[in-house]
């Protein structure tokens, strides 16, 4: 069976799962070619400038946010 995820435009709520899947691809070294894990006032930052023409969407499961996308 396939999972169903609810796909939504994201807000200032969701910048701290952002960075923590953001970090997580840092850590992995699979998702980014960043190398410096980004602290909160970086993604607070990151997500104002990701706020107008080019919005930055997230998935949800289960009321938790398990992905984004910019």
């Amino acid at each position: 069976m396939l999972e169903e995820y609810f796909i939504r435009e994201s807000s200032e709520r969701d910048i701290k799962s952002i960075q923590n899947i953001y970090n997580q691809g840092i850590e992995d070294r699979i998702a980014t070619l960043e190398t410096e894990i980004k602290d909160y006032d970086y993604m607070t930052d990151w997500f104002e400038k990701h706020n107008g023409r080019y919005k930055v969407i997230v998935a949800e499961d289960k009321g938790e946010v398990v992905g984004g996308m910019q």
